[in-house]
C-alpha cells in the first residue's frame, strides 16, 4: 500500500502524541478526541480495546506463559483461520524477514510486496447467520452497484500475507494454496503464546461481530459520507480523483477526521460513534 505521506506524522504535528484509543476514536495529547476511520488499516476493524483478544493476551503473560514452544504454526491458530479463510491448503508465521523473502520466492513472488488478504473485507458483509449470531439484518449494502464485488479481494496468487484483526503484529503469517510447497518453504518460526491467543481469539470475535452488525449500522451516516464516499457494507471508497485525495485526507484531519492515508485503501465507517462525529466536515466541507 503506497502512502502519500506519514499519517502518524501528520496527526502528531496537529494534535499531539496518542495518548489512548478507545473504540473508533484518538485522544491525544492536546486533549482532542479524533475520530478514527483509518483503524490501522482495518486491523483494528473491532474498536481499538474491543473484544476480548486484549484480556488474552494478558492472561497469557500473568500465567507466566509467554516463551516460544516449538516451531510449527500453531494449531489453534491455524483452526482459527480456516473459519473465515478456509481454502488455503497450509499457513507459516515468520519474524525473519530472510524466511519471508524464501518463501515468497518459493510461491514465485516478489518478496517486497505480497498480496494482502484482509479476512474482514470478505467476512461478515453476505454469509448466512451463525446459529449462534444475534443478526437483525445482512449488513450488505452499497451505494454503488459497480463497486459491490471490490471489497473481495482473495488473491490468485500461490501465496498471500494475512493481515489479522489485531494491530500488534509484529511479524508475517503466510497463507498457501499449494500444498506441495510446505516442503519448500521455510519451516514457521515459533510464535509467543500471549501473541497466538490473542490472535485466535480476535479472529473468532471477527467471525462473531462482524456479521452481527446490522445494515441501518452502516446506513446511518449515509448522509454524511456521501459527498466524499461510495459505500460498501461498512467501508468506504472514495468519489474523487487520486490527485485530490491528499489534500482530502489533510482537510477531514483537519475535521478531526482519520481516514485512509491512501487513495486506494478503504476508511471504515465508524461503528460506536453518531453523526455529530462529522459535524465539522459537514460545517466546512471539502
Amino acid at each position: 500500500m503506497n502512502e502519500p505521506f506519514d499519517l502518524l506524522e501528520e496527526l502528531t504535528r496537529r494534535y499531539g502524541a496518542v495518548k489512548r484509543a478507545r473504540g473508533c476514536f484518538l485522544y491525544t495529547q492536546s486533549g482532542n478526541r479524533i475520530t478514527d476511520l483509518w483503524l490501522d488499516g482495518g486491523r483494528a476493524i473491532l474498536g481499538w480495546g474491543a473484544g476480548k483478544a486484549r484480556m488474552y493476551f494478558k492472561n497469557s503473560i500473568d500465567r507466566g506463559f509467554f516463551g516460544i514452544y516449538g516451531s510449527k504454526f500453531p494449531q489453534a491458530l491455524e483452526k482459527a483461520l480456516r473459519s473465515i479463510c478456509g481454502e488455503f491448503a497450509f499457513f507459516a508465521f515468520y519474524t525473519d524477514k530472510a524466511k519471508v523473502q524464501a518463501a515468497l520466492s518459493c510461491a514465485g513472488l516478489r518478496a517486497d510486496n505480497p498480496p494482502l488478504y484482509l479476512p474482514w473485507l470478505d467476512y461478515g458483509l453476505d454469509l448466512p447467520p451463525l446459529p449462534h449470531a444475534k443478526i437483525k439484518k445482512t449488513a450488505l449494502y452499497c451505494t454503488d452497484d459497480s463497486l459491490k464485488n471490490e471489497p473481495a479481494l482473495k488473491a490468485e496468487a500461490g501465496c498471500v500475507e494475512i493481515v489479522l484483526p489485531f494491530s500488534w503484529q509484529p511479524a508475517s503469517v503466510l497463507a498457501f494454496r499449494d500444498a506441495a510447497l510446505q516442503q519448500k518453504v521455510p519451516e514457521s518460526d515459533g510464535m509467543p503464546a500471549p501473541l497466538c491467543e490473542a490472535l485466535c481469539r480476535a479472529v473468532y470475535d471477527l467471525r462473531l461481530a462482524l456479521p452481527a452488525r446490522a445494515a441501518e449500522d452502516w446506513a446511518l451516516f449515509d448522509k454524511e459520507i456521501a459527498p466524499y464516499w461510495h459505500r460498501i457494507g461498512p467501508y468506504l471508497k472514495y468519489k474523487g480523483t487520486e490527485e485530490s485525495y491528499s489534500a482530502f485526507f489533510m482537510h477531514c484531519l483537519e475535521q478531526k477526521l482519520l481516514i485512509a492515508p491512501s487513495c486506494s485503501a478503504f476508511s471504515v465507517v465508524p461503528f460506536g460513534a453518531d453523526t455529530g462525529v462529522f459535524s465539522l466536515l459537514k460545517n466546512n466541507p471539502f
